[in-house]
């Protein structure tokens, strides 16, 4: 393959300038051309393609988001938008595409392999739910931002003596919310694959309470069925403590990523590359115990999640609360 094209599809994460950057990077060390295509399938429908160059990417792996932006596309999933974005690949001379993004992405990427596109996924969504691969693109960064805004805000909470409810991102997946709340060793959580009723978590407050707590933390996912509101006017009714609900939304996707972020971002940008020289398509790349590896990817949607009901067990230990 000579000419290789990289698009981002769905919600931003941290991590994929730096798989842009490295794809770029070893295009170049081995004499491709790469084109960066711009919002995702939507750019791939109206045609919005460049050439990517090393000026392009400098320094852009500290930098979250994308320099060749994302979108969700409706059009995408039409005959009409879906025959243009062939059309397009063909006219552009695209003998391989890797795509960045999460679930949805990948169900794009199935549908382009079914079409006889040669393509790579690579995992990058804050959600993690992806469940073949134990990490994607942008998951650490966002468990690290909300694990600061909660840590900031619990010192404010702890000078007065109040509660704080947080509610992460991460849809469905309860995953950002589990390791945010190990990390900051929150009082109760919440999550979508867990059933937990408000009741439970007033509970586990005044469990904490009863140990000397002066600032209860709650944190919960988005996708659970209990609403934030709900919960603090709970504890506020049956604690007496005053209690503050935050969301801590976008935050969650911005700043500069992490380490790990940036380095998955290299290790599976030069393995794409790798791969499509090899004539290897139609696979997902991922991690797995810190070893990448690829599979098929009809395969990956296939895969279930197994919620680390351990991790929230150490949480519930720490806190004398029995395990679930």
């Amino acid at each position: 393959m000579k000419r290789i094209a990289v698009l981002c599809s769905g919600g931003d994460s941290q991590g994929m300038n730096a798989c842009i950057k490295a794809i770029v990077d070893t295009c170049f060390a081995n004499n491709l051309t790469v084109l960066g295509i711009n919002r995702g399938f939507q750019g791939l429908i109206e045609n919005d393609v460049r050439e990517l160059g090393l000026l392009d990417v400098a320094n852009i792996e500290t930098i979250a988001g994308s320099i060749i932006k994302t979108s969700r596309s409706a059009d995408f999933m039409t005959e009409k938008g879906f025959k243009q974005a062939i059309e397009n690949i063909k006219l552009n001379q695209i003998e391989g595409l890797v795509v960045l993004g999460g679930n949805g992405s990948f169900r794009g990427c199935r549908d382009l392999v079914n079409a006889g596109i040669n393509v790579i996924g690579i995992p990058g969504t804050i959600d993690n739910d992806l469940y073949y691969t134990e990490r994607s693109l942008g998951f650490d960064t966002a468990v690290q931002n909300a694990v600061n805004m909660v840590t900031q805000v619990k010192q404010s909470m702890y000078a007065n003596s109040r509660a704080s409810v947080f509610k992460c991102m991460g849809r469905k997946c309860g995953d950002i919310a589990l390791h945010t709340a190990v990390s900051v060793e929150a009082d109760s959580l919440a999550v979508a694959e867990i059933d937990y009723s408000i009741e439970q978590i007033i509970s586990d407050v005044k469990n904490a309470i009863s140990h000397g707590v002066t600032a209860p933390v709650v944190v919960i996912s988005e996708g659970c069925s209990l609403e934030m509101n709900d919960i603090v006017n709970a504890i506020e009714e049956q604690t007496g403590f005053v209690t503050r609900g935050m969301e801590i939304g976008y935050i969650q996707r911005g700043g500069q990523p992490t380490y790990y972020d940036r380095m998955l971002g290299v290790r599976w940008g030069v393995l794409a590359v790798q791969l499509l020289m090899q004539d290897m398509t139609n696979l997902a790349v991922g991690v797995k115990n810190d070893k990448i590896f690829y599979t098929p990817l009809v395969e990956v949607e296939h895969v279930l999640q197994e919620f680390r009901v351990d991790m929230l067990n150490d949480l519930r230990t720490l806190h004398a609360l029995p395990k679930l």
